[in-house]
């Protein structure tokens, strides 16, 4: 199989989300995900319904929702409801929650609530009846099965992911040891329920620039990758190289989540082992080389955040100066 590229955005109006849908479908990118963010962005499952109407082949999904502000149930619904609108172009995808979490003063679902809140989901966007306190109901509305992508980096997520989800949101980004890591974590739950690995689906996720200046390009995205990294170490360091560490924990320490997303921590705290971990930036012969790597590596999908200030611009250079590079690619 090709490798197939889709692309990560946040929506703040719809003149937004009409624009990069159209120009994600026509530029040949497999699917747009957005973010779910209360206050600060535009209902996902409203927006991506927006975005159906506009495209024909685009997959549409949430990156991610979560199950803090929103019942199983309510999600399971929705995402029905726009699989029906999307003629079955729709793609739930949910996680423990982040920012818009921590903003509000929540905790993230803890880790066996949110592996029960998966078994629902999963069960009932495949049509089949999940178990309520009143008996066992299914979902009686919108357009069914609905792919359940999750998005997890620790290892408790990965094993409740192998037993639930059919897809992976690896937002551990692009190390490839991390991924052979995350790999047999899903894989072990898979097995705990008899299911083959091979049934879910993976996108490696991470940021991306193209620029014909290569530090430039780097120091473009070393701030907006910091909310990532953050994310995945508050979960585990088993995956961090030792010598890595000292550095970690400088940034982990400075990190402070109550600053708008890009000043969340100083930049001179980014190392470049997480420039290099969470991202792919570079000119377009390294950015094509670091993708060859990962294909060559068995994976197959990648989930990319283009900077928030040059998206379209990065978009369009991805689609023209990397993407040709990948056989079946416009």
């Amino acid at each position: 199989m090709p490798m197939r590229f889709s692309i990560h955005t946040s929506i703040r109006n719809i003149s937004g989300a009409i624009e990069h849908s159209r120009q994600a479908e026509a530029l040949g990118f497999e699917a747009m995900f957005i973010a779910d963010s209360q206050m600060n962005l535009l209902d996902p499952f409203q927006a991506l319904a927006l975005c159906a109407g506009q495209t024909k082949r685009l997959r549409l999904g949430t990156a991610v929702t979560n199950m803090v502000y929103r019942d199983p149930t309510v999600l399971a619904g929705s995402a029905a409801t726009l699989n029906e609108i999307a003629e079955g172009r729709a793609i739930l995808g949910v996680g423990t929650g982040d920012g818009p979490v921590y903003t509000l003063g929540r905790k993230p679902t803890p880790m066996a609530k949110f592996e029960e809140g998966l078994k629902t989901l999963r069960e009932l966007l495949q049509g089949k009846p999940a178990e309520f306190p009143t008996g066992k109901l299914g979902l009686k509305v919108g357009k069914l099965p609905v792919p359940l992508y999750v998005s997890v980096e620790g290892p408790r997520g990965l094993h409740a992911a192998g037993k639930f989800a059919d897809g992976v949101v690896l937002g551990s980004g692009f190390d490839l040891r991390v991924f052979e890591w995350a790999k047999q974590k899903i894989a072990q739950g898979a097995a705990e329920v008899g299911r083959s690995p091979a049934e879910i689906d993976l996108l490696a996720a991470g940021m991306i620039c193209v620029d014909k200046d290569s530090d430039r390009a780097r120091a473009t995205v070393r701030t907006r990758l910091a909310n990532r990294a953050h994310h995945n170490f508050r979960f585990t360091l088993e995956t961090v190289p030792p010598e890595e560490l000292p550095g970690l924990k400088a940034f982990m320490d400075n990190f402070d989540d109550a600053k708008p997303l890009e000043e969340k921590v100083d930049p001179k705290f980014v190392t470049d082992y997480l420039v290099d971990r969470f991202s792919i930036a570079g000119t377009p012969e390294e950015c094509v080389a670091r993708v060859k790597k990962l294909e060559q590596a068995g994976i197959g999908r990648l989930l990319l955040t283009p900077p928030g200030k040059i998206y379209k611009e990065t978009v369009e250079a991805w689609s023209k100066q990397v993407m040709p590079h990948f056989q079946g690619a416009p």
